[in-house]
């Protein structure tokens, strides 16, 4: 799996403050979506076990609520593997 971004804190994609993950690749190629770009399932970088790591870092302080996950799509098949 590729993504796109990582936001370290992120206030407009959910509820309080939160890390936001924007995936790589979709087939819905949505009309007038606003990150085309990001329909390229190899777009932007790999995920590997050390942006795991780094995730895993980013939520460990009390401020952050949660983790988010956007796209690209993330229900893709082959995006959920990872995710999962």
């Amino acid at each position: 799996m590729y993504y796109g971004n990582i936001k370290k804190t992120d206030i407009a994609d959910g509820d309080g403050v939160r890390v936001s993950l924007f995936v790589s690749g979709c087939r819905n190629c949505c009309k007038g979506c606003f990150q085309p770009e990001t329909w390229d399932f190899k777009y932007g970088t790999e995920f590997t076990q050390e942006t795991e790591k780094q995730i895993i870092e980013l939520l460990k302080p009390s401020y952050i609520s949660g983790l988010t996950v956007l796209g690209g799509e993330p229900f893709e098949e082959e995006n959920q593997r990872v995710l999962a």
